[in-house]
């Protein structure tokens, strides 16, 4: 089966500092895909390059075949992203928001209000929809970003950290729109730092180090490459391979003096 998104030697600096180095990263259709690493390993980094919202130095990212340095757009449309910083236009309400997003996005407009209504009910905002986005919570305004990748229906999501400042409630709405999504043949790529909810959710991870994929697989394939218990938990087996990884760069770092 082919790669629903592809990195192939993905390369990219910022000021000196080398955030991807030579990342190689294969996600499949029909699977919930964990991006997981230390801060500063390039998680967020490859998801804006993935989304074309920064451009690499050098390497191939294709998604759904589509390489993005030749066409930066044709393969938008089947994407719905959420960036971990959230910027949403604080003077409209939610309401207005969402009718603007599924205009953007192409949604038929006897569709937009339809779509919208459902988002709004399945989160809990209705009581919020004439509010503006600027006085609603961390967690309402995550809630509502989630609503606006979603309205379009994308074969795909890319979400970075979506579970910040949700509740219990939502976050189980969230899976639940994951685990559909999977079902209809979609793709969810997601970052994030809570392994325990990683390791429940995610048929697949990759481990991203100092810019590079140093593991992927199932929660079997990366006990086998760490060399753990056969129950050892998705946070051991990160902590080993990171560690592993560390000492290697140090080694390196001193070869080199």
């Amino acid at each position: 089966m082919a790669p629903v998104i592809e990195l192939v030697d993905v390369w990219k600096s910022y000021n000196g500092f080398q955030a991807l180095r030579g990342l190689d990263l294969e996600v499949l259709g029909g699977e919930i895909f964990g991006l997981l690493g230390p801060n500063g390993a390039g998680k967020t980094t490859t998801l804006k390059i993935i989304v074309g919202l920064l451009k690499m130095d050098k390497g191939i990212v294709k998604v759904k075949g589509v390489d993005i340095n030749r066409e930066p757009y044709k393969y938008k449309r089947f994407i719905g992203y959420v960036p971990e910083s959230l910027s949403l236009p604080e003077y409209l309400t939610l309401e207005e928001f969402l009718i603007y997003s599924g205009r953007i996005r192409g949604v038929p407009r006897n569709q937009i209000r339809e779509k919208m209504n459902h988002y709004i009910e399945l989160f809990e905002l209705e009581e919020k929809r004439k509010s503006l986005l600027l006085s609603l919570s961390r967690g309402m305004r995550q809630k509502t970003a989630i609503a606006s990748a979603l309205i379009h229906d994308p074969e795909i999501l890319i979400l970075d950290e979506p579970f910040i400042g949700i509740d219990p409630v939502g976050q189980r709405v969230l899976k639940d729109i994951f685990n559909e999504k999977v079902k209809v043949g979609g793709t969810i790529l997601i970052s994030t730092h809570i392994l325990d909810t990683a390791e429940r959710l995610c048929d697949k991870v990759a481990i991203i180090y100092r810019g590079r994929n140093i593991a992927s697989g199932n929660i079997d394939n990366l006990r086998h490459l760490s060399r753990t218990s056969g129950n050892a938990t998705l946070e051991e087996v990160f902590l080993k391979l990171t560690e592993e990884s560390k000492e290697y760069f140090e080694e390196r770092a001193e070869g080199e003096r």
